[in-house]
């Protein structure tokens, strides 16, 4: 119990506590700020953690994104370049794209942060059609990895490894050496398209034309046919002997020396295509275009909307984009193996014809094996939109010649001369004339250009999830 003594004065006594009281106050002053300081540094340690972890977050998502350029770039190089290049994957020493110990390694395009590193496998290394892409993607202390596989389809986009037109004139002494000629409308002037004995690289039948409506040695310029055109080549029986693998809506079931369905069952024998309990195909007989495009898994539109930007843009990417049918440059075959050639003449010069004579550098010797020494492991794909095309004189080219347009445009004309073509041609009107000779061989169909090409993607998988 503490003792109060008084305190006395003038104005009388006062009581006043001991002195132990006096320090309380500070103590709990004291008391309060230790509470305040660790409340303060606790929400500070909560603020710094809070954004330590939104930043490995956000570096986290950033590393995602740079894996999916990474993923990107690898199908574009697919597109592009092709996968030829591939086949020392994974140990690669001047291909990074197939090196997995020493990949390819981009920096993300207006970041500092973001980078990847992306290299292409085909699964099982035997495989020349599946390849996987590995990408790793990195942003600041984030690092994410991804795989996609994707599959190449050669012939997907189902662009005819032959000559294909909606109308086809012959003329002159032209040749058509180891491949078919397709068309969903008329041939004519057969007796002037030389095809010999040779057998189709691509199809491995003999070389031949496959018609829609009917082949005729009539002349004519038009996808319609005369109705009783007295030079339809089965315009009297299914089996002509001048060309007994020809096949149009004139013809029939056939035996010797017409024997297609015996020597070549899978196009010749009888069968219905689209169920409905009559022949689409029959010997000689093709009932139309339809039956046509699903015998030969062909279509008579190249390349999709999507498909037609894509090639544009790889155009643009490798300098071979003009808007120009003249003026233009041919690419190097040695900087430029894979050159994609896009004239996107419909904006400006509608109708304008490219002269193939002004595409240097891409002529070779012709019949070649996949392996020969000296098949070269390049390709070049010329596309024209809006427009025509022609070649004549003493021009060599090997090249995939696709014309996307429909008539008045979309011509191969005035191909004579000595012109030697080795390769495929899409366009809506070929006009064969003069000396023109056009060939496939086992090099070419080896070295297809990539942008012929579809590629499917599946299997998109976060490896690190």
């Amino acid at each position: 119990m503490s003792t109060v003594r008084p305190l006395t004065g003038r104005r009388g006594t006062v009581n006043r506590p001991a002195a132990r009281d006096e320090g309380s106050a500070l103590l709990i002053t004291m008391m309060v700020m230790a509470v305040l300081t660790v409340l303060g540094t606790t929400v500070l340690t909560v603020t710094v953690n809070n954004v330590s972890a939104s930043r490995r977050a956000l570096d986290s998502a950033s590393a995602l994104d740079a894996a999916d350029a990474g993923v990107t770039q690898a199908l574009s190089y697919l597109r592009s370049t092709g996968a030829a290049s591939l086949a020392c994957s994974p140990t690669c020493a001047s291909n990074p794209w197939g090196n997995k110990a020493n990949p390819r390694k981009i920096n993300v395009p207006g970041s500092s942060r973001q980078r990847y590193e992306v290299w292409i496998e085909p699964v099982p290394a035997t495989n020349p059609t599946f390849y996987r892409v590995h990408s790793q993607g990195i942003a600041g202390t984030g690092s994410r990895a991804v795989q996609v596989d994707a599959t190449l389809i050669a012939g997907a986009n189902r662009v005819p490894l032959g000559v294909f037109a909606r109308t086809i004139e012959g003329g002159g002494s032209a040749s058509v050496t180891r491949e078919s000629v397709f068309s969903t409308g008329c041939v004519y002037n057969r007796s002037k398209i030389e095809m010999g004995t040779s057998i189709d690289a691509a199809y491995n039948i003999r070389a031949a034309v496959h018609s829609a409506r009917i082949i005729t040695d009539s002349n004519g310029n038009t996808s319609t046919c005369p109705a009783n055109d007295h030079k339809a080549i089965h315009r009297t029986g299914p089996c002509d002997s001048a060309y007994p693998y020809d096949q149009d809506t004139n013809g029939g079931a056939t035996s010797a020396p017409c024997d297609g369905a015996t020597a070549y069952p899978p196009y010749y024998a009888a069968k219905d295509l689209d169920g409905n309990g009559t022949n689409d195909v029959n010997g000689s007989y093709i009932r139309d275009a339809a039956a046509l495009m699903k015998l030969f898994n062909i279509t008579d539109q190249p390349f999709t909307p999507t498909q037609l930007d894509d090639l544009r843009n790889v155009a643009r990417s490798q300098g071979n984009y003009w808007t120009s049918s003249t003026g233009f440059a041919s690419p190097n075959p040695t900087t430029a193996p894979n050159a994609v050639m896009f004239f996107d003449l419909l904006g400006s010069d509608p109708g304008g014809t490219v002269d193939l004579n002004d595409v240097t550098g891409w002529g070779r010797a012709k019949n070649l094996g996949a392996t020969d020494a000296a098949c070269p492991k390049r390709s070049l794909l010329i596309i024209i939109d809006g427009g025509n095309a022609k070649m004549n004189s003493n021009q060599q080219l090997s090249a995939s010649l696709v014309l996307t347009s429909q008539a008045p445009y979309g011509v191969v004309t005035h191909a004579n001369g000595t012109a030697d073509f080795i390769g495929t041609i899409f366009a809506d009107h070929v006009n064969l004339v003069g000396n023109f000779d056009t060939s496939l061989d086992k090099c070419f169909l080896a070295n297809l250009s990539p942008g012929l090409y579809s590629i499917q993607v599946q299997n998109y998988r976060e490896v690190d999830r």
